[in-house]
C-alpha cells in the first residue's frame, strides 16, 4: 500500500529530510526540478516553447529551477512572474537570481498563442485560503491559452488546489499532467482536485518513509502489486466448493429482482464456493434461468421463518440489502439477518435504512465482522447529516462512522473511502465515471461477500473488493466506452483480473 498525505504530513517530512538526514532544501529543489523535466520529456510534451510561471514561494522556486533546466537544454523558454521578490524564501531567491544570470526572459505579459506547454508553478502544496479576485482572473487566464492547444504542466499540485481537501479556492489550473514529489497528496486524488490535476505522475526526490517519523499517515491505497499478492485470494490446488466460502444473498423485493442476480452473479465471479438467494418468490424464475448455479428459498407476503434460519444458519457470510424494500417484511428480514445469522454481515441499500434504528446497537458492539456500502447520499441519511457537509469531510465521517459503530465503512462516490473500526483508511483510485449507472453497488456488493467468504478479514474484503470493482471498471470501458459501460460488462472482466493473482 502506499501512503496518501495531508499538506501538514508532507511539509513535515521535507523538514524531517532536511533536519535529521541533512539533505539541505536545495537539494530537494533542484532534485524536483531534475524530476519534473525528465518527467515531460518522457511524456513527450512539444518544448517548441515553454512558458514557466512562477509564484514566489518554494513552487516558484522549484519552477525556476525547471527553467534554467530547460535554457540549459536549448529549450526556448519564458519566465512569468506570479509574484514578488520580496516575499521569496532563501532557495527561490537563489534561483531567481540563477535564472536572471543565464538571461532566460522574464515576461511581464504573454501571448496566448505564443507557447506549446506552460509550466504551472505558481502555488504549492502549502495554499489553504481562498485566492483574490486579481489572482483569480490569472489563473482564469493561464487556462484560457488551452483554447489554442497549449498544454499546461503543474509542479507538485494544480495551483489553486487544496492539497488536503481537494477544494478548489476560487479558482485552479486545469493541468493535462501533474508531476508531484515524495508522495500522492489527498488534494491530488479526492474530487474536485482529481478532475484538475489530469494525469498524475510521482516523482521520488528522496524524502522517503524514513521521513514521516514515528506515526504514520493514516491514508493509503492499493496498487495492482498488492492485490495480486494477496495470499487469501490465491485458490489452492486441494480444495473444493467448501473451501470457498457460502454466501447467503437476501436481496430482491417483487419487481427488484435484478438487484439480487446482480449480486449473486458477482459473488460468484469473485470466487465464492457457492450462492444461495432468498428473494421475493417472483424472481424464483429470472435467477433459476440465468444463474442455475445459485440456491433460491422465496418469501410471500409471509417469511417462512424456518426456512430463512435454515439458510442463515448454511452461510459463512450473510449479505443483505438491494431491492429489499423499506417496508415490514424488509425489516424482519434485516432483523433475522443481524440477529440470527452468525459470520460476517455486508449491509447494503435499503438494509442502511433500517440499520440506522440500531445506531445504539452497534455502539454497544457486536461480536462479528460488519461491512456496510453505502453511496454518499446513504452515508448521509444514516448519519442524519446534510449530504454536502459529508461530501466535503468524506475521509473524517467515514473513518469516524467506521470507528463509532464498530465496522468496517465503505462509503462510495467519485473516490471510495473504506475505513475499518480500528482507524485504517484506503482511499480507492481505481474506477472511472462510466460505471455511475444502475446495478454497480450490487456486484461491489456481491464481490464483497465472496472476498468474506473466501476468509478475508473484513477491512482488506472491503479494499481489495472495491480495487477489483473499480478495475473491471476500467478493463470494461476499453471495449464498451464510458457511455455503453453497463453493470454486466464489469461483471465480465472479473474473471481475467482474478487470474493474475493465482498465476
Amino acid at each position: 500500500m502506499e501512503y496518501i498525505l495531508t499538506a501538514e504530513e508532507m511539509k513535515n517530512a521535507d523538514e524531517y529530510t532536511i533536519r535529521n538526514f541533512h539533505v539541505p532544501s536545495e537539494v530537494l529543489m533542484e532534485r524536483a526540478a531534475l524530476k519534473f523535466v525528465a518527467a515531460i520529456i518522457h511524456d513527450k510534451f512539444s518544448l517548441k516553447r515553454v512558458l514557466v510561471v512562477c509564484g514566489s514561494g518554494n513552487n516558484g522556486g522549484d519552477g525556476f529551477a525547471i527553467a534554467r533546466l530547460l535554457h540549459e537544454r536549448k529549450v526556448r523558454v519564458d519566465i512569468l512572474l506570479a509574484g514578488s521578490p520580496v516575499h521569496m524564501s532563501p532557495e527561490t531567491m537563489q534561483n531567481f537570481e540563477s535564472v536572471k544570470s543565464y538571461g532566460i526572459p522574464i515576461r511581464s505579459s504573454v501571448k496566448d498563442d505564443e507557447y506549446s506547454l506552460i509550466i504551472d508553478a505558481i502555488f504549492g502544496i502549502g495554499l489553504n485560503r481562498d485566492l483574490e479576485r486579481d489572482t483569480i482572473a490569472f489563473i482564469e487566464g493561464i487556462n484560457s491559452f488551452k483554447e489554442n492547444g497549449t498544454k499546461i504542466v503543474s509542479v507538485d499540485i494544480p495551483s489553486g488546489i487544496n492539497a488536503t481537501t481537494g477544494e478548489v479556492m476560487g479558482a485552479a489550473i486545469r493541468a493535462d499532467m501533474t508531476v508531484t514529489f515524495a508522495y500522492y497528496k489527498r488534494g491530488l486524488l479526492m474530487y474536485p482536485g482529481a478532475e484538475y490535476a489530469g494525469r498524475i505522475m510521482l516523482a521520488n526526490i528522496g524524502v522517503t518513509d524514513l521521513s514521516l517519523g514515528e506515526e504514520k499517515p493514516s491514508l493509503k491505497f492499493i496498487t495492482k502489486k498488492d492485490f495480486v499478492s494477496v495470499k487469501g485470494l490465491k485458490r489452492p490446488d486441494h480444495s473444493n466448493k467448501g473451501t470457498f466460502g457460502k454466501v447467503l444473498i437476501i436481496a430482491g423485493s417483487e419487481a427488484m429482482g435484478g438487484c439480487a442476480y446482480l449480486a449473486a452473479l458477482s459473488c460468484f465471479k469473485a470466487g465464492a464456493g457457492m450462492v444461495r438467494v432468498f428473494t421475493h418468490k417472483a424472481n424464483r424464475q429470472l435467477i433459476n434461468e440465468k444463474l442455475p448455479e445459485a440456491m433460491v428459498d422465496t418469501y410471500d407476503d409471509t417469511i417462512d421463518h424456518g426456512k430463512l434460519s435454515e439458510a442463515v444458519n448454511w452461510a459463512d457470510v450473510t449479505a443483505i440489502g438491494p431491492g429489499i424494500g423499506k417496508d415490514k417484511i424488509a425489516r424482519e428480514l434485516f432483523e433475522f439477518a443481524l440477529f440470527k445469522s452468525s459470520g460476517p454481515l455486508v449491509v447494503d441499500a435499503d438494509a442502511l435504512v433500517i440499520l440506522k434504528k440500531y445506531k445504539l446497537t452497534l455502539k454497544k458492539g457486536i461480536d462479528r465482522d460488519i461491512v456496510i456500502t453505502p453511496h454518499v447520499g446513504e452515508f448521509a441519511r444514516f448519519l442524519e447529516k446534510d449530504r454536502e457537509e459529508v461530501k466535503t469531510e468524506l475521509i473524517d465521517k467515514t473513518i469516524e462512522t467506521a470507528r463509532t459503530f464498530n465496522l468496517t465503512c465503505i462509503t462510495k462516490d467519485a473516490r471510495t473511502i473504506i475505513a475499518s473500526r480500528n482507524g485504517e483508511c484506503c482511499i480507492n483510485i481505481t474506477g472511472n465515471n462510466g460505471m455511475a449507472v444502475a446495478g454497480m453497488g450490487d456486484c461491489l456488493f456481491g464481490i464483497v461477500a465472496a472476498f468474506l467468504a473466501r476468509g478475508l478479514k473484513a477491512y482488506d474484503a472491503a479494499v481489495y473488493a472495491c480495487y477489483l470493482h473499480g478495475s473491471a471498471g476500467d478493463s470494461a470501458i476499453l471495449k464498451t466506452g464510458r457511455s455503453g459501460l453497463m453493470a454486466t460488462s464489469l461483471i465480465g472482466e472479473l474473471k481475467t483480473l482474478l487470474e493474475a493473482v493465482d498465476e
